[in-house]
């Protein structure tokens, strides 16, 4: 099956988290003719960068991080880094860039998303900082479960954090199909409907920003 007849399956059968709306029909508005390729690359480079700057404060309160650190305009001080132990500030990613960038690895080998293909990359090679949600995806592919049973029910934000390359096989062709696809993409580790719909929302903002001529 295609896209659209893996996601009507899944709504109809009660799979995946979601009502079905009109939003799962309605074209996304089309990019600037002129449209810049490199901003898709400032919003890849973006998340990884943003990444390694918040993941060494990352589960602290703003206000005990800013009473810490003030305002994290650089990278800060890392337990990774092995020798002097937590004391050299420097930048490394996390598994929000891991999956962001293993999700781009699958589009760019398949020209589409491809949820099994996605499901089976994310099991090959070690995933660093994972939460729980992601680890039960994986016990759950492992088990022999397809892709379709191995989501978690969890609003955490696992799927919003790697979302973004979902929009990258849409900007030249856009349509409805652009929604489903963040759904499926998504729903492979959190099948939750707060989770789907918070990425479903921060793919439309993104998507706007990447046809804005000026800051909102």
């Amino acid at each position: 099956m295609n896209n659209r007849e893996t996601f009507e399956s899944m709504i109809s059968s009660g799979t995946i988290s979601l009502r079905r709306s009109t939003l799962f029909d309605s074209v996304p508005r089309v990019l600037p003719a002129d449209f810049d390729w490199d901003r898709i690359e400032g919003m890849m480079l973006g998340l990884a960068i943003g990444d390694s700057l918040g993941n060494t404060s990352e589960g602290m309160l703003p206000g005990d991080r800013r009473k810490e650190f003030g305002e994290v305009r650089d990278y800060l001080p890392n337990r990774h880094v092995k020798t002097p132990p937590g004391q050299i500030a420097k930048g490394y990613p996390s598994d929000d860039t891991q999956l962001a960038f293993w999700t781009l690895e699958q589009i760019l080998e398949n020209g589409r998303i491809d949820t099994a293909s996605l499901s089976s990359r994310f099991s090959q090679n070690r995933i660093f900082g994972m939460g729980s949600s992601v680890r039960q995806f994986l016990s759950n592919l492992h088990a022999g479960k397809s892709w379709q049973e191995c989501g978690t029910p969890s609003a955490g934000n696992g799927a919003l954090m790697r979302i973004a390359p979902v929009i990258i096989p849409h900007v030249r062709n856009p349509s409805p199909d652009l929604w489903l696809d963040t759904a499926l993409c998504a729903a492979v580790t959190h099948n939750d409907t707060a989770s789907l719909s918070a990425c479903i929302a921060f793919v439309s903002i993104l998507w706007d920003l990447l046809g804005m001529s000026s800051a909102p």
